[in-house]
Formats: structure tokens, C-alpha cells, sequence
């Protein structure tokens, strides 16, 4: 869903994101993200960097050659840790304006100054309306200090996994195929879970937030799309 930055270099990104949107004919969100997860990242052989600060010094880099790569003809960049001479890339896009470009993260210094900055929709809260606020308050800061009009950021917010439980279903049995090693109150404080009337309660509470796009996952969807229908038919019409 993120594009993470260690594991490609970002000229590349923008190239490989500027096919896609012509292969789809204007229909890509792209995302980047300055990448956590440790694990992931050893285990395809890529470079870890411990410490976080170099990881957004990067991140904060690469955003910039992106945003160059996608609306200039002749980009230049020289950084720390990336540089790019007049790199070609054409076309830049389907031909519908430039690639939206989604960051995600709610770092408060780095992060969220550069959606101001450079983005088209950011990404944060996790689901939590409080954090939503927090996050929501500060990206305003930022944009008012660069002269950005914050109106122009969509703001999502993502909540996974999604589990849609009949009317008055117990959750425990049906829980315990996704939570994993997950204590049950541990995964319900990070899921979307509950029947579609407090499912929707929940989603209008993300919405008052200052969420305008909620990203949700749901788990197994291939193998049943049941859930997906019913959020289509039970729960979508709810919250207009």
C-alpha cells in the first residue's frame, strides 16, 4: 500500500510510478513511506539504516527527486544520499495531471511538514480519532508556515483488519482465526470489528476526526468476498 523508500532507489520510484499511471490510465495513488520494519528489510537483502534520523533524512531526499521527476523536464538534485542530473521521464503521467502522491506516517518534524510541502494526501492515526486530531492540527501548522492550502490535502486514515459480525454474534470463535497471538483486547483495540450499526458509529467518529478517506483492510477477502459485500450494502450507505 506504501511504497517503502530503502528498497528502491527513488528516481526509480518515479519512473516505475509514472509507467504504472499510463499503464492504468491516470488511476494510480502513489504512495512512499520512509519504511520500519526491520525484518523486511533484511530479509530481501536490503540495506538497514538503525538509526530512524537517517532513515528520514533519506525519506526527506527522496520525496523532493519524486516530486522533481514528476513536474520538471529537466530535474537536477544533489543530496546527501541522492543526487539525479536531468533525468528523463517521459511521460510523466496518463496525461491527467500529476500523480497524486500519498505520504505515510505521522511523523510530527519530518513527515507531516513534508506532506505540506510536497503532498497530494497523507496518511495517519491509524483509526484513532484522537490521534487523527493531533496529527490533522499539526499538518495544518505546517501548512500555514509554507503557504499551503490545507484544503487541497486529502486526509485518510487505515484500519485493518475489518471483521463484520453478525447481530448479536459472540466475536471470540470468530476472531480467533485472524488475531493470531493477539490477546482478544489487544487486536479489538487495533481492529475495525463490531456489527454494521456500531461499525458505522465508528467510521462517522473517523470522519469528525477530519479523516475524508478511510483505507480498510480485509483479511481473507479473496477466499470470501462476503465482507466486502456487505460493507458495500450494510455499512458504505450508512455513513453518507
Amino acid at each position: 500500500m506504501v511504497g517503502c523508500n530503502g528498497y528502491r532507489n527513488p528516481s526509480l520510484y518515479a519512473k516505475i510510478a509514472s509507467t504504472v499511471d499510463v499503464a492504468s490510465h491516470g488511476r494510480l495513488y502513489a504512495g512512499i513511506g520512509a519504511g520500519w520494519y526491520e525484518h523486511e528489510w533484511k530479509a530481501y537483502g536490503y540495506q538497514w539504516d538503525d538509526e530512524t534520523p537517517v532513515r528520514m533524512r533519506k525519506f526527506r531526499e527522496a520525496v523532493q527527486i519524486i516530486h522533481k521527476m514528476w513536474t520538471e523536464d529537466y530535474p537536477t538534485f544533489a543530496g546527501d544520499y541522492y543526487a539525479i542530473d536531468k533525468p528523463i521521464n517521459e511521460p510523466k503521467n496518463a496525461g491527467k495531471g500529476k500523480i497524486p502522491l500519498w505520504i505515510g506516517g505521522g511523523g510530527e518534524q519530518v513527515t507531516l511538514k513534508l506532506v505540506a510541502q510536497y503532498a497530494d494526501a497523507c496518511n495517519v492515526g491509524g483509526g484513532n480519532p484522537e490521534v487523527i486530531r493531533q496529527k490533522l492540527d499539526i499538518l495544518k501548522g505546517h501548512c500555514d508556515k509554507v503557504g499551503r492550502d490545507y484544503a487541497e490535502i486529502t486526509k485518510s486514515t487505515s484500519i485493518e483488519p475489518l471483521v463484520i459480525l453478525d447481530k448479536g454474534a459472540d466475536p471470540t470463535p470468530v476472531l480467533e482465526q485472524y488475531r493470531g497471538n493477539q490477546s482478544l483486547e489487544d487486536f479489538r483495540k487495533r481492529a475495525l470489528v463490531g456489527e454494521p450499526d456500531q461499525i458505522i458509529e465508528r467510521l462517522r467518529g473517523l470522519g469528525e476526526a477530519g479523516a475524508e478517506y478511510i483505507i480498510i483492510y480485509i483479511p481473507r477477502i479473496a477466499y470470501d468476498t462476503t465482507p466486502i459485500n456487505r460493507l458495500a450494502e450494510e455499512i458504505i450507505p450508512g455513513c453518507q
